[in-house]
């Protein structure tokens, strides 16, 4: 039966051909979506392992870890089965190629498989990249890998094209307003930290976030760079109210200059903060300037180029307008399902939901179920805290490739 998807932040719906319903190899989408230049971009990923294969590759794992060995192993059986891209303004190949800033592809790489308004889209493939990759792998999934890229090519010029839809969009032109207290106990009023920059980036990250750590020195190292260009960054640590030492001990280990903040309480929440690194990048007034960034984003350069254009924009005296449409439901997701040993669902868990560049924490509701709006891909999940009358679990627990259920039971205490 076809499989039908559609995916918001590129701004199409896709139906799959029967050739994806059972491969032989993994298969993954990435939709990556806004560059904040008019274009978006996705992943098509092939994978030459059988679920057999992963499966002995997570056995012989340690703690959850695959040795350098298996890992190498893994890396060459990666591939990028296809890149999609669209690009707005009635731009074509040209400019594509300009802003990828590479010399590996031309314009015969490219084919164009939709259009919508001022919208083109272009499947990109690397002929010698990807003839390299097949001849790596074993025949059957050398076969496959072509078979599914024509397969998809053929899908996307009959896909369903809409007007990409950014998450976050509808949060531009709102003021953000707060008062809480830096991580050394001062007070402090969101309109005293704007008031003093022409922009202000707001970072959201906690301590229990590798993907947010790993970003941390790199924007200590930003806001020293924008520091004499009337542009500042502030951080706000979710759980620095619970682990007020651990916060500081990291802003002191990356060598952070800026601000940071105790979290307000609500400021995640009206934000709808729900994955972390969120960073958000506000006005002198505190009015948001632009749409989030969630994530870390594959090119940390993005955050300057972003300061660079909103001064300029402030300078002209441009004021960020209001987006005439809100960001819709998403229709996909994971679920977490927390049961305790008596098969009792769980309520007030918080749960930790991880791929390798964001993080999203979820509470469990009275059905033991957390939710996880997000696209198919690599995660893992950890148990944070538990509700009293339960024992909290160490383990990591494996999140499946395709949306489904992760369960996890909890002992009593």
């Amino acid at each position: 039966m076809a499989r039908k998807k559609t995916y918001d932040s590129m701004g199409f719906t896709l139906t799959y051909p029967d050739v994806f319903d059972q491969p032989k190899g993994l298969f993954t989408e990435m939709p990556i979506g806004s560059k904040g230049n008019g274009m978006f971009f996705m992943l098509f990923n092939y994978i030459a392992l059988s679920a057999e294969d992963v499966a002995a590759l997570e056995a012989n794992s340690v703690n959850g870890q695959p040795s350098q060995e298996e890992s190498m192993k893994m890396m060459k059986k990666m591939g990028i089965l296809l890149t999609l891209v669209g690009i707005d303004s009635g731009r074509g190949i040209k400019e594509v190629i300009k802003a990828m800033k590479t010399d590996k592809i031309s314009e015969d790489n490219f084919t164009e498989v939709g259009r919508h308004g001022d919208i083109t889209y272009y499947a990109i493939s690397d002929h010698d990249s990807e003839e390299t990759y097949v001849q790596r792998q074993d025949p059957g999934f050398g076969e496959e890998f072509r078979t599914l890229q024509a397969a998809l090519i053929e899908a996307l010029k009959n896909a369903e094209y809409f007007e990409p839809r950014i998450p976050g969009a509808d949060l531009i032109g709102r003021t953000v307003r707060f008062e809480t207290t830096d991580t050394d106990g001062n007070p402090v009023k969101s309109e005293d930290l704007f008031a003093g920059h022409a922009v202000t980036m707001v970072n959201f990250w906690a301590t229990w976030c590798g993907p947010c750590k790993s970003e941390l020195e790199e924007l200590g190292n930003i806001h020293r760079r924008i520091a004499e260009h009337d542009a500042a960054i502030i951080g706000i640590c979710l759980d620095a109210d619970e682990k007020p030492e651990e916060c500081r001990a990291l802003i002191k280990e990356k060598n952070i200059t800026y601000v940071n903040l105790m979290p307000d309480g609500k400021l995640d929440t009206e934000l709808d903060v729900a994955s972390i690194p969120t960073s958000v990048f506000v006005s002198r007034e505190g009015k948001i300037m632009t749409h989030p960034f969630i994530g870390v984003p594959a090119d940390i350069s993005e955050y300057e180029k972003t300061f660079e254009k909103l001064l300029a924009q402030a300078e002209a005296g441009i004021e960020p307008a209001q987006a005439s449409e809100a960001s819709p439901e998403k229709k996909n997701g994971y679920r977490v399902v927390v049961k305790g040993s008596d098969g009792a669902p769980v309520q007030g868990a918080s749960v930790q939901f991880c791929s390798d560049t964001t993080c999203m924490m979820g509470r469990t509701n009275e059905e033991g179920i957390a939710s996880f709006d997000t696209a198919e891909g690599h995660y893992t999940v950890h148990v944070m805290k538990v509700p009293d009358g339960y024992v909290k679990t160490d383990e990591e627990f494996a999140v499946p490739e395709v949306y489904g259920d992760v369960e996890i039971t909890l002992n009593k205490a």
